[in-house]
């Protein structure tokens, strides 16, 4: 009969492919870390992540808060069976804003290590979030957001994502040398920096942009958000066309709620999917009043040529289908695009945007 803890340090196969791993390094005295790992019915992944997070060669204290959303699967089962290290402690808000000002507030330690379900971390990824703060003296330090396709559609998205050709000067997404950004994927900081902040946003940006408008709030107060390649994790991305593009729609939509917040944009990134569906629907408006059938098509040709192009490059890549990458690129900018033009709607018309989901998104 298996014990409570039977599973955990022990990787499936796909992870440790995906993880590669190595013995950690020696290293000094580490400050203690509270790692935060907001949840909602993340069955799927949790046991191959918290046995990631377990693995940690940190020299140092630290402990895993689970922030549980109200999960109906066996997340918390999972969770609670994962060790002396695992706390669980329930967010009634469900969000993962609400989370993260839920786990700062009960973790133990002032240094907070933001972590996700959908993601498997390398065996120093504490240690090299701890050495990155304190060594860049930046308000928040993260690494890039490696993605890892598990499906054919799934490994499409992963080179879309990975790639300036699908998300433009992103760079947490694909950056090889350390470098201030506007972002960065998950991120770790001392408590206090985000309690100066103000906490996660929960109540007047859309779910989902809660990162990146915190950073932005950081950054307008002078700190400066680091990203550090050493810093290592792997994220699954949606591995179906629908997932996909419910995910880049509420993208649009944060960073239009950022907007209507802020007065401004944290990066002129979302203009780019925003003006390609401008344009389109441009097109097709004049074809209709000049009653010249072949101008709507233009912008779509140029775009599929375009995005023809660049697909087949990524489709030089042996797991990657051309045909995918093209249909993964036109999602995350057209998904995109309509989000954030929508989202304009809501300022303009004075409809709220949603501050939780209405339903859990896979």
């Amino acid at each position: 009969m298996m014990g409570a803890n039977d599973g955990f340090h022990v990787l499936s196969r796909s992870a440790r492919s995906v993880l590669g791993l190595m013995p950690g390094d020696e290293q000094p005295a580490c400050p203690p870390v509270s790692i935060v790992l907001p949840t909602l019915n993340e069955q799927r992944n949790l046991r191959d992540c918290l046995s990631s997070l377990l693995a940690q060669d940190y020299q140092g204290e630290f402990e895993i808060v689970v922030v549980d959303g109200g999960s109906h699967d066996a997340t918390r089962a999972i969770a609670t069976g994962a060790g002396p290290r695992v706390r669980v402690v329930d967010n009634p808000r469900v969000t993962a804003a609400a989370a993260m000002n839920i786990g700062c507030a009960q973790a133990d330690a002032d240094l907070i290590v933001r972590a996700d379900a959908h993601s498997l971390y390398a065996p120093d990824y504490v240690r090299q979030c701890v050495r990155a703060l304190t060594g860049s003296h930046a308000a928040v330090v993260g690494g890039p957001m490696r993605a890892v396709g598990i499906t054919g559609f799934g490994r499409a998205v992963a080179a879309v994502t990975s790639s300036p050709i699908g998300v433009g000067p992103a760079r947490f997404h694909y950056a090889t040398e350390a470098v201030d950004v506007d972002t960065v994927y998950l991120g770790a900081f001392d408590r206090s920096v985000v309690e100066a902040a103000g906490g996660y946003d929960e109540t007047s940006i859309q779910w989902g942009a809660e990162d990146h408008e915190l950073n932005l709030r950081i950054r307008r107060s002078g700190g400066r958000i680091r990203l550090d390649p050493s810093i290592g994790s792997w994220y699954f991305p949606r591995q179906t066309p629908r997932a996909l593009w419910r995910q880049y729609r509420n993208y649009g939509l944060g960073k239009a709620s950022t907007l209507a917040k802020h007065g401004t944009l944290p990066h002129w990134r979302p203009l780019a999917p925003a003006a390609l569906v401008a344009g389109t629907v441009a097109g097709v408006l004049v074809a209709v009043a000049t009653r010249r059938p072949g101008i709507a098509v233009v912008p779509v040709v140029a775009y599929v040529v375009g995005g023809g192009a660049a697909a087949w490059r990524l489709g030089a890549d042996p797991g990657v289908a051309t045909h995918r990458a093209f249909g993964a690129m036109a999602i995350c900018h057209w998904a995109y695009g309509l989000g954030f033009w929508s989202g304009i709607g809501r300022i303009v018309v004075g409809r709220p945007f949603d501050a939780r989901p209405r339903r859990k998104h896979a």
